[in-house]
């Protein structure tokens, strides 16, 4: 597997009770841009953190906040 080198170019962190949430915005080493959303959450059983990831890349950005903001709006319409 090849590494690719990344530069964060900015972090966003929101603790929000047993999660943890960071929002990064990375560049490669290609000029390329992407958004690394990452889930984190202890786990008592085995006494460490659960990581999840994502990655979007800035082509798909568009598409992804069209598609996060039609599905708030729903949540929003199914709790009325």
């Amino acid at each position: 597997m090849i590494e690719i080198a990344t530069e964060e170019i900015y972090s966003k962190k929101i603790a929000c009770g047993k999660r943890t949430y960071f929002f990064n915005l990375k560049k490669q080493d290609t000029g390329t841009l992407f958004i690394d959303i990452v889930e984190s959450q202890f786990k008592r059983e085995t006494d460490r953190h659960q990581r999840i990831r994502m990655v979007i890349f800035e082509d798909h950005i568009d598409s992804f906040l069209d598609a996060l903001r039609e599905t708030a709006e729903e949540m929003k319409k199914a709790r009325s």
